[in-house]
């Protein structure tokens, strides 16, 4: 087993509930939300990250696009260390699918192993990111069941990410 640290050029963050709380009317964009709020740490995570790698958003939202994404992170002063926004909605395709993650690497430069996506769901952001290369980590604040056998390290605290990056060995090399 490769126990080298892993070489990540870019972070792919969840929006809603990663990065900012999905907890306004169901039927409008974000952005037009009357109010908006950060998730936890959020803040911190991205000047803490930034440095390090490019990072990006990566999410499934289904009334917003790019544009949409970027107001609402712009409201919430989240917007300046994100390099790139990438919506289903533009992309044509969910996270949970092959063709996602082939434009989130062809836009970034970077091989599906050079990616780790922090989210939510563990469907979408983690277990079918995996599927493809990329190296998911769990955000789970409410501490929900660990299912067993889940190789993806699990984080309760936006906070425990950094140094979680840090440590991570590197995957196996091709062969």
């Amino acid at each position: 087993m490769n126990t080298s640290p892993r070489r990540l050029r870019c972070v792919c963050l969840d929006w809603g509930n990663t990065l900012m709380l999905d907890d306004g009317p169901a039927d409008l964009p974000m952005a037009l939300w009357p109010e908006v709020h950060v998730v936890e740490g959020a803040r911190e995570l991205l000047a803490a990250l930034a440095p390090r790698c490019r990072l990006a958003v990566a999410t499934n939202a289904s009334l917003s696009d790019r544009a949409l994404v970027l107001r609402a992170l712009e409201r919430a002063g989240l917007h300046e260390h994100l390099s790139e926004v990438f919506c289903s909605i533009d992309v044509g395709a969910r996270k949970s699918t092959p063709r996602f993650w082939e434009v989130v690497s062809s836009v970034m430069g970077v091989e599906p192993g050079e990616i780790a996506m922090l989210g939510d769901s563990l469907e979408q952001d983690v277990l079918a990111p995996s599927r493809f290369g990329v190296f998911a980590i769990w955000f789970n604040p409410d501490g929900a069941p660990v299912p067993a056998g889940l190789a993806a390290p699990v984080v309760r605290t936006l906070t425990d990410v950094p140094g979680l990056l840090e440590a991570s060995p590197a995957p196996p090399a091709r062969r």
